[in-house]
C-alpha cells in the first residue's frame, strides 16, 4: 500500500538519479519526439550499479520497447548517444539494453560525506510522512501468559516499523490493546481463585503456568459453567470479578513489559478492553453501522436477535470474501456479547476518530527505553491527545488476513472508504526454533527442560554471546562488559527476526543469529566498532572528517561504499512505504560487507595523500551503520 503526500528533502543519491533522469528525458525526447515518460517512472528505472557497469544504470529502454516496438538495445544505443552530461553525471553508454552512466567520483564523494557528517543521526531521515498521524498497534498479547517467540516477532516488527516511519516524518503512536474481558482471562481468574494466588516467579510466567494447569483441569472435568459465569460477571464492570480480572491482567502486562524493556521495546499507550466497554464505544459504533444500513438486527432464523453484516453487501472488490463458506458475519450475539470483529470495528472507529470517544488516561511511573512516556486508559484520569490517526498499521499474524479484510470492508461500506484504505495489515509468518516448537494453549512454550519464552531466548543469547566474547584472547584479559553483552544479544535476536520478510515463516537458529563473520546483527555491529576503533586510533574527530571530506575519494572500493552511503534515504523510505524492515537489514549487510572489503584492501592508517579522506569515509560509514541499526531498535557498542 503506497503512503500518500510526499514532501521530502532530497538526498545526494536522489539528486544524482534526478540528474541522470533529466539527461535521459531530454535524450528520449530528441530520439523519439512525441514519446512521453513520467519523471517519477523514469527515476524508478535507475539503480546503483557495480563499477564494471558504470555507477548508475537505467532500464528505461525496456519500458519503452513495447510501445515503440523497438528492441531495448537499439533504444539504449540511440538515447545514450544523444545524452549530454549534467551535474555529477557523465559517460553515458549502453550495455545489453541498459543505459549506464558514471559519476564524478571526487565531487560526488565530497557532497555525500559532507551530508552524512553534517546531518549525523538525522542522515537518511526525510519528511515523507509530513507529520501525519500513524497508530502502530503491537503486540496486543492476551494478559494470561508470558511472551513466546511468536509474540516477540510481532513486537520487534511493530517497534521497528514505528521507528522507520518516525524517521520518515510520521507522528507515531504505539498502541497496545489489552483484552482483559476475554475467555482466557476468565480462565485465569478461575485459576487464581481455585489453584493459587501467590506468585513465586515472574508474574506472567507464573500466570501462564497456571493457565496451562486450568486447561488440563478442563480436560479432566467440566468447569465450563463456572468459567462462563465468571466471564459473564466480568463484563459487568461493577463486579468483583471484573476488578479481579483487571488487577490480574495489569500485573501480567507489567511483567510482559519487563520483557519488552529487555529488548528495548516501548509503547505510548495501553488501551484496555474494559475501558472501551466503560466508554460505550461498542454501542456507539454498532448504532452508527445500523443507522446507515450496513449492520442489521436479524429478526428470525439462525441469527435471530443477533446484529449481523451480510458479507455480500460489504465485499465490494474483495473476491476473497466471496469465497468464504459463511455469507453472514455475526457482530453481536443474541445474548448481547460482542464478537472479535465487532470489537475490532469499534476500536478502529476510535483510532480514526470516527466515533470521538474521550477516554481517561493516566501516566504510568514506568521507565521505558529512551525515557519514553507510557500512558494507560483508566477509569479515572485526565484527557490526552491520542487516536485520530491518518493511517493505522496493525501487526497481526497471517492467519488474521480474512478478519482484517472484513474489517476494512465493513468500514468502507459504512462510508469510511478513505479510512478503510489506510488500514495496513503487516502480516507475519509463524516462528519456531531450530530445536523445538511452541504453542500457547498446550503449554508447548514451557517445553521439556526449556521454555520458549522471549525471556528465555534473551537469557540464552546473553550466555552464548558471553562465551563467544570470552573466546577472544584479548577479552580473556579483561572483564566482560555486561551491558555490551546484553546489547549484542538483543541485536542478534532482533536482526535475525527482521532479516526475513515479515510474511515468511521464521526458524530461529543460533548459528545464524550469532555469526560474527557475516550476515548477522553482531557482524554489522562489529563493523561499527571496527570503524570506531580506526578513527579513535587515528585520533580523528568529526571536525577533522569534515575538513578531510573536501578532497573526496577516488578508488573503486571507496566509491562503491560512497554510493551505498548515498542511498540511505531511499532505503529508509522504501522500508517505510513497504513496511519491511528487512529492506534495512539487507542494506546494512551490503554496507558492512563493502566496508569490510574496503579496510582489508585499503591501508587507511598507512599514510599517503588519501589517508584523511579515507578516514572521513570511515567516519561516515560508522554514522550510517549506527543510523540504520537504530531503526531496527539495535544499539551499537564501543567494543566487541
Amino acid at each position: 500500500m503506497a503512503i500518500l503526500f510526499c514532501d521530502c528533502t532530497t538526498s545526494n543519491g536522489r539528486l544524482a538519479r534526478e540528474a541522470f533522469a533529466e539527461m535521459l528525458q531530454v535524450a528520449i525526447s530528441l530520439a523519439y519526439p512525441g514519446v512521453e515518460i513520467d519523471r517519477e517512472r523514469l527515476v524508478s528505472t535507475i539503480s546503483i550499479s557495480k563499477p564494471s557497469h558504470g555507477d548508475l544504470s537505467s532500464s528505461v529502454a525496456f519500458v519503452l520497447s513495447k510501445p515503440l516496438k523497438i528492441p531495448p538495445r537499439d533504444i539504449a544505443v540511440r538515447v545514450a548517444g544523444l545524452a549530454k552530461p549534467t551535474g555529477h553525471v557523465f559517460g553515458m553508454e549502453q550495455e545489453g539494453g541498459y543505459i549506464n552512466a558514471k559519476l564524478d567520483r571526487a565531487a560526488y564523494s565530497k557532497v555525500v560525506m559532507a551530508q552524512v557528517l553534517l546531518e549525523g543521526e538525522n542522515y537518511g531521515r526525510n519528511q515523507l510522512g509530513s507529520n501525519k498521524r500513524v497508530i502502530v498497534e503491537f503486540p496486543s498479547v492476551n494478559p494470561s501468559k508470558p511472551w513466546h517467540i511468536g509474540h516477540l516477532r510481532n513486537a520487534i516488527l511493530g517497534d521497528s516499523i514505528a521507528n522507520i516511519m518516525a524517521a520518515c516524518g510520521y507522528h507515531i503512536e504505539r498502541d497496545d490493546y489489552i483484552e482483559d474481558l476475554g475467555l482466557q482471562i476468565a480462565e485465569s481468574v478461575w485459576g487464581y481463585r481455585n489453584i493459587g494466588n501467590r506468585p513465586d516467579k515472574k508474574y506472567d510466567q507464573w500466570l501462564g503456568e497456571q493457565y496451562v494447569k486450568v486447561n488440563k483441569i478442563m480436560k479432566e472435568k467440566d468447569i465450563s459453567g463456572e468459567i462462563n459465569e465468571i466471564l459473564k460477571r466480568m463484563e459487568d464492570l461493577s463486579t468483583e470479578e471484573s476488578a479481579l480480572a483487571r488487577t490480574v491482567s495489569e500485573h501480567c502486562v507489567d511483567a510482559q513489559y519487563e520483557t519488552a524493556f529487555g529488548y528495548g521495546i516501548s509503547h505510548d499507550l495501553r488501551i484496555w478492553e474494559s475501558d472501551i466497554v466503560r466508554a460505550k464505544l461498542l454501542e456507539k459504533a454498532m448504532r452508527l453501522g445500523m443507522d446507515n444500513g450496513v449492520l442489521e438486527l436479524a429478526e428470525s432464523g439462525k441469527y435471530a436477535n443477533c446484529i449481523v453484516v451480510s458479507l455480500d453487501k460489504v465485499a465490494g472488490g474483495e473476491d476473497s470474501l466471496k469465497d468464504l463458506a459463511e455469507d453472514v458475519k455475526v457482530l453481536i450475539r443474541s445474548n448481547g456479547t460482542a464478537t472479535y470483529v465487532a470489537k475490532d470495528v469499534a476500536f478502529h472507529m476510535w483510532k480514526f476518530g470516527i466515533v470521538p470517544v474521550e477516554f481517561m488516561y493516566k501516566k504510568l511511573p514506568i521507565l521505558q527505553s529512551g525515557n519514553h512516556t507510557l500512558y494507560t486508559t483508566a477509569e479515572n484520569g485526565e484527557r490526552a491527545d491520542f487516536g485520530r490517526a491518518d493511517i493505522v498499521v496493525n501487526v497481526i499474524g497471517s492467519a488474521q488476513r480474512h478478519p482484517q479484510l472484513i474489517l476494512r470492508s465493513i468500514l468502507g461500506a459504512m462510508g469510511y472508504k478513505k479510512q478503510a484504505d489506510r488500514i495496513v495489515h503487516v502480516a507475519y509468518g509463524e516462528v519456531g526454533l531450530s530445536e523445538g516448537s511452541l504453542s500457547g494453549r498446550s503449554g508447548g512454550w514451557l517445553g521439556e527442560g526449556r521454555s520458549f519464552t522471549a525471556d528465555t531466548l534473551l537469557d540464552e543469547a546473553k550466555k552464548k554471546v558471553a562465551e563467544r566474547v570470552k573466546e577472544n584472547t584479548k577479552a580473556q584479559k579483561q572483564e566482560v562488559d555486561e551491558k555490551a553483552i546484553a546489547a549484542i544479544a538483543v541485536g542478534a535476536i532482533k536482526f535475525e527476526f527482521l532479516r526475513i520478510a515479515p510474511e515468511k515463516s521464521l526458524v530461529f537458529a543460533w548459528d545464524k543469529a550469532l555469526d560474527f563473520g557475516g550476515n548477522s546483527g553482531p557482524y554489522c555491529m562489529y563493523m561499527y566498532t571496527r570503524a570506531r576503533r580506526i578513527v579513535e586510533k587515528a585520533e580523528f574527530d568529526k571536525g577533522d572528517a569534515l575538513d578531510a571530506a573536501k578532497s573526496g575519494v577516488m578508488g573503486d572500493v571507496e566509491f562503491e561504499l560512497i554510493k551505498l552511503l548515498s542511498a540511505a534515504e531511499d532505503v529508509f523510505e522504501k522500508a517505510c512505504v513497504e513496511y519491511r524492515p528487512n529492506v534495512i537489514t539487507d542494506y546494512l549487510l551490503d554496507v558492512s560487507s563493502t566496508f569490510s572489503k574496503f579496510y582489508e584492501k585499503v591501508p587507511v592508517l598507512a599514510g599517503g595523500e588519501q589517508r584523511d579522506a579515507r578516514l572521513a569515509l570511515v567516519f561516515s560509514t560508522m554514522q550510517v551503520i549506527n543510523n540504520a541499526l537504530l531503526l531496527l531498535g539495535i544499539n551499537t557498542v564501543e567494543r566487541m
